[in-house]
């Protein structure tokens, strides 16, 4: 008999859409500097690996001909970490769909892998009524590596006591979370309403649309290996 028996979701881009908070963190921050901002689809564009790589590119895109000091990336860092906090949850929600599907799962273990810092996640799920729905949240600062390496993802699986990677889901929506799931051994599924096109996110084994449609390709998707 073929199961699955946990799910890791990313959490930007998949489980909230939390682009206008971030841009907003990112703009004052580089008004801060001096710098000039950048607007929510060029910040959408440069998410996705962690804060501190978010804070280099949106410095690098304000002002392409400079080169910064890693002295100055630390404390434009730590001037977005601090605007940031103020506004983690002022516009920030979950995606449509996302509430539906955590129920129809509800049996099975789940775990956040995501490369945003884990304070901020935990608190952006704990202010949305989500983080009881997991077992564990796995930041970006959580472990040396990030995704696209496969060691978050191995430590959700362990959090959700999963032996067998290809017993569980990876979903996101970007390649980064693909490649991670590919390379710890999961299923992959990537959604198409978050921070990266769908033409960017072929490896997946299956996309899907709406979170909610989840369970549907479950019910006509046989894993690769049978469950011991």
């Amino acid at each position: 008999m073929y199961r699955v028996r946990a799910l890791l979701f990313d959490l930007d881009g998949t489980l909230v859409d939390s682009r206008r908070d971030l841009a907003a963190a990112l703009d004052l921050t580089l008004a801060d500097l001096g710098l000039p901002p950048l607007g929510v689809e060029a910040v959408t564009r440069l998410a996705g690996d962690g804060a501190r790589r978010l804070v280099e590119r949106g410095l690098t895109a304000a002002r392409p001909d400079a080169v910064f000091s890693e002295a100055f990336i630390a404390a434009a860092l730590e001037i977005f970490q601090a605007r940031y906090g103020e506004r983690l949850l002022a516009t920030t929600q979950a995606y449509p769909g996302v509430l539906t599907a955590l129920e129809h799962f509800a049996a099975l273990p789940k775990a956040v892998v995501t490369n945003k810092p884990a304070a901020f996640s935990e608190a952006i799920l704990k202010g949305l009524g989500l983080r009881s729905r997991f077992v564990a949240v796995i930041g970006g600062d959580t472990l040396p590596e990030r995704k696209p390496h496969p060691a978050p993802a191995l430590a959700g699986l362990a959090a959700c006591g999963v032996k067998n990677p290809a017993d569980a889901v990876m979903i996101g929506d970007s390649p980064n979370d693909i490649r991670a799931g590919r390379a710890a051994g999961t299923l992959t599924c990537a959604v198409t309403y978050g921070f990266r096109p769908a033409h960017e996110l072929t490896e997946a084994e299956v996309v899907i649309d709406d979170l909610s449609r989840l369970g549907e390709w479950f019910r006509a998707f046989a894993p690769r290996s049978p469950s011991p």
